[in-house]
């Protein structure tokens, strides 16, 4: 049984820039900057971070390393910033060399709508050069108790089409995981529920139709990560008796593990990134990251069904992590 605690949010500062801390009676927080409702700490108890957030404001101002980046309009990259939607070619303006990544949100400031029982936050996004239509973005943030003493931070993000007409539109997010204490993920354990792995070309951009799709033994399992390096999409998730795909995190030593659930109608792609070449921090956390949509799906024949979004439609991703030491 999972059960929301009594929380209190009270407005602070994170380095200067507008945030929000949320206190539960666990004991449990959460902090979360207006800055592209960017969640920079998970405490699940007092003293043990599970977030590997931003550590100032001008990390966080220039989205270095996308750390627990909401992603919309897309997910990943779209191969050159380029791509079609209903005939007509759209060019965006590249963030990484071979194309643009993770969507337009961002440090887009986010305002908090009134909720007494979890911080919602919401923007307005306005039409750029390469993706001309505008959309609205609510992310809802709350705490949560399990049985066992497992804590959960759920974190709840829909976006809203508010033309008149359909536009291209995925949804996903982007947190990295670490496992309190531990500076490095090489001596964790590493479990993804999928039947199938993307397979990518140079520019990580994944093969064009059916030769993107490899089919692996389910679950996927790094029994020891060491040194692997991965930055890979999966899908074909395969649900638990609840409908909800569960991934696990886990410390070899301690027995401490991050579980990262999802819907699998909603969110049928999970990413892992071993954060290798990270500016700072590099391979002290794993970013698995939840998504509708694979990246390049705009450019994606196998994607054009599913990426457009109507007028006035709505696409959402849930997800939550649970945290408990010493798992059984």
């Amino acid at each position: 049984m999972v059960g929301s605690h009594f929380t209190q949010i009270e407005e602070t500062l994170f380095d200067g820039l507008g945030a929000w801390r949320i206190t539960a009676d666990s004991g449990a927080t959460a902090l979360v900057a207006a800055a592209g409702a960017t969640l920079l700490s998970w405490q699940p108890e007092p003293g043990k971070e599970v977030i590997a957030g931003y550590r100032s404001a001008a990390d966080l101002q220039n989205t270095v390393a996308s750390r627990s980046r909401i992603m919309v309009p897309w997910c990943g990259r779209i191969k050159d910033g380029s791509y079609r939607f209903r005939g007509k070619r759209y060019c965006l303006a590249g963030d990484t060399p071979g194309g643009a990544m993770h969507g337009l949100i961002g440090a887009q400031e986010f305002s908090r709508v009134s909720s007494p029982a979890a911080l919602v936050l919401s923007a307005k996004i306005g039409g750029v050069p390469g993706y001309p239509w505008n959309f609205t973005v609510t992310v809802t943030f709350s705490l949560e108790s399990g049985a066992d003493g497992v804590e959960h931070l759920s974190v709840q993000i829909t976006a809203k089409n508010t033309n008149s007409c359909e536009i291209p539109l995925a949804v996903g997010w982007h947190p990295y995981i670490k496992i309190p204490g531990m500076k490095s993920i090489n001596k964790c354990r590493v479990e993804i529920p999928a039947r199938t792995k993307i397979l990518v070309d140079a520019q990580k951009i994944p093969r064009a139709g059916e030769a993107a799709y490899a089919g692996v033994q389910a679950p996927v399992v790094y029994e020891y990560l060491g040194s692997t390096q991965e930055d890979t999409s999966f899908r074909g998730l395969i649900p638990e008796d609840d409908g909800v795909v569960t991934s696990v995190v886990r410390d070899l030593g301690s027995n401490a593990e991050v579980r990262i659930s999802q819907e699998p109608a909603l969110a049928p792609v999970l990413h892992m990134f071993t954060a290798d070449g990270l500016p700072d921090g590099a391979r002290e956390s794993i970013a698995l990251e939840p998504s509708s949509h694979l990246p390049d799906a705009f450019n994606r024949a196998d994607s054009v069904a599913s990426v457009g979004l109507p007028a006035g439609g709505e696409r959402t991703v849930t997800v939550t992590l649970s945290y408990r030491c010493n798992a059984g």
